[in-house]
């Protein structure tokens, strides 16, 4: 199965710390997660955490200015703001439309 992505823009920016460089960028790339994808990040959960959250984490990747991706992790995500996790569930809605269209 081909997986289905869609890249977006989020309205606050993420940093991440790659090596001794700080990435910071609101550019992203949701991907669908085949079922098995899906329950290994939710496997991988730590108490306290909100099932929420950890599925977008699952599903993005954070696109440098050299157009390299990387992961993010749960507490970059639920540390950004409230308009980043609003932003990012309209583009899962987008996702499983594309996705449902494809298919």
């Amino acid at each position: 199965m081909d997986q289905i992505k869609v890249e977006g823009e989020l309205p606050v920016a993420l940093k991440k710390l790659v090596g001794q460089t700080t990435i910071e960028s609101k550019k992203i790339v949701m991907i669908q997660l085949t079922a098995i994808e899906y329950y290994q990040a939710q496997a991988g959960m730590k108490e306290g955490q909100w099932i929420g959250i950890a599925d977008l984490v699952a599903m993005i990747k954070l696109i440098a200015d050299d157009g390299a991706e990387h992961e993010i992790s749960y507490d970059m995500l639920g540390h950004s703001s409230k308009a980043n996790i609003d932003y990012l569930n309209t583009l899962k809605s987008q996702l499983e439309a594309k996705e449902k269209a494809e298919s």
